[in-house]
């Protein structure tokens, strides 16, 4: 399991995707587990994110990365308030 913070240690940092959607992605659920071209496997997680509270537009998110069938390596997150969601945010490979 991860959590807290990414900063201070290289190996850490590398668990953050080099290409981010400009708008994270909606995934399909089977069974209670998240979908991209196949179910996922979740790899390393939660590591959880909360922003904004201070202005109103707070964001409260459990990150993971995940693999899909294909073998692709995959940032998704699911929302902690609300629907509790996943959803896709960035691509590793």
């Amino acid at each position: 399991m991860i959590v807290g913070t990414m900063s201070g240690d290289p190996a850490r940092r590398a668990l953050r995707p080099l290409w981010l959607l400009a708008a994270p992605r909606l995934l399909d659920e089977n069974a209670a587990v998240p979908c991209y071209d196949g179910p996922l496997t979740l790899l390393a997680g939660p590591e959880r994110i909360e922003s904004g509270w201070w202005d109103g537009a707070d964001v409260a998110r459990d990150y993971f990365v995940a693999r899909n069938p294909g073998e692709s390596l995959l940032w998704i997150y699911r929302e902690r308030r609300g629907s509790g969601a996943w959803y896709l945010h960035g691509f590793f490979s």
